[in-house]
């Protein structure tokens, strides 16, 4: 009995110590996914703002479906004898239909057939069989983007005033440029973006001042799309918010810059938030910080910020 009272209480012990203080300090990490699954809870009215918008089903496809071509490599999917592929960037392609196709593994193969304007027949192949690609949920064309999608976010956006909360802003032809942020921009329009990660492009004015136009890249499919419509916009203004924050800290925000003694909410609404936190034990008591990648860190103590890189 004693023996198996001993074993019993190593257990609890061996269950309770991992919470108690043993002389060495844990890291705790709070990644960018743990805040994404806490907001994804309660989700906000941006998050399902564009929640029906996305790709279609495979098995949803009808001919006449039409696809726009963001890149000229597309040519290197289909069996272009001549050099006739070489200039489809920037047009559409019509879908047809899926073929079945003779595959060397005999677990079935699919050629999606398309047409140009100039009536030329393209088959893009596919190692699954047309039942199997009916029953996926997603069936990308590479360098393509589903035109009807951008077109419905271009109905729903278009005209609209926003407040952008990204600075990676581009210039309409593609080129980077500086931006900024929580300022009240109007859409003028919805575009084919780059590719089915980022299907739209969004262009813009500053509210203002009208002539200048920015544009980004924004991802369809809901909240799980990446640069998702909330991630980009806000239909509230955000200074409206944050009445508590002085104009001048408010300047430094919307140019994303930040200084010595700003609090966690004001680098985070200046930087957005970071890819990684850390409690970090030192002599003079525990310090938060804030990473971002490419070297960019705050460091907090007592929630103030009083060290930084950017």
């Amino acid at each position: 009995m004693r023996k198996t009272a001993v074993i019993l209480l190593a257990a609890t012990a061996a269950a309770v110590l991992p919470g108690c203080f043993t002389g060495i300090e844990s890291t705790p990490r709070i990644t960018d996914g743990d805040v994404r699954r806490r907001d994804a809870a309660a989700p906000t009215p941006e998050m399902l703002f564009l929640d029906g918008v996305g790709p279609e089903r495979p098995a949803d496809w009808r001919a006449g479906k039409r696809f726009y071509v963001a890149d000229g490599r597309v040519a290197m999917l289909f069996a272009y004898a001549d050099g006739r592929a070489d200039s489809l960037a920037g047009t559409e392609l019509t879908y047809a239909g899926i073929e079945s196709v003779p595959s060397l593994t005999g677990e079935g193969a699919s050629a999606i057939v398309l047409t140009t304007r100039r009536g030329d027949t393209l088959r893009y192949r596919v190692d699954a069989s047309p039942e199997a690609l009916g029953r996926r949920e997603k069936l990308e064309i590479p360098f393509t983007v589903e035109l009807a999608q951008v077109e419905q976010a271009d109905s729903m956006m278009r005209g609209h005033i926003y407040y952008i909360s990204t600075p990676l802003w581009r210039r309409t032809d593609g080129r980077s440029r500086p931006g900024l942020r929580h300022v009240a921009v109007r859409i003028e329009r919805v575009e084919p973006g780059s590719d089915g990660v980022y299907p739209a492009a969004v262009v813009f004015t500053r509210k203002d001042e009208p002539a200048d136009t920015g544009m980004v890249m924004m991802g369809l499919g809901g909240m799980r799309a990446p640069r998702s419509f909330a991630s980009l916009f806000s239909f509230r203004d955000p200074r409206e918010t944050h009445p508590q924050i002085a104009d001048e800290v408010w300047e430094l925000i919307v140019h994303s810059r930040v200084q010595k003694g700003m609090t966690r909410e004001e680098c985070r609404l200046a930087l957005g938030a970071p890819g990684r936190t850390e409690q970090i034990p030192t002599t003079a008591g525990m310090v938060e910080r804030w990473s971002y990648g490419d070297g960019i860190y705050l460091i907090f103590e007592d929630g103030m910020l009083t060290t930084y890189r950017l």
